[in-house]
């Protein structure tokens, strides 16, 4: 018996139907499927404003720009004057 077989991440939607995120590289047919749902790697010390510290320190460190005062003033009288 000739087994191919791939890991693939998906979600498990409100109806139970399963979306994944990436098509799937196996040859038409028959599968079996196995869901096992993900850890959530949550750390209840952490409270929203902790969070929202290091997850803005994150996504700076892997190079995202964030607007300074100024920025945001003139996008805002932009958006105003549109």
């Amino acid at each position: 018996m000739n087994q191919d077989e791939t890991v693939i991440e998906g979600t498990v939607n409100p109806d139970g139907s399963l979306l994944l995120d990436e098509a799937l590289d196996l040859p038409p047919g028959r599968v079996t499927v196995v869901v096992r749902q993900e850890s959530v790697d949550d750390d209840p010390s952490e409270d929203w404003w902790e969070f929202m510290q290091r997850s803005r320190r994150e996504l700076e460190a892997a190079g995202s720009k964030f607007m300074n005062d100024a920025e945001s003033e003139a996008h805002i009288n932009w958006l105003r004057n549109s």
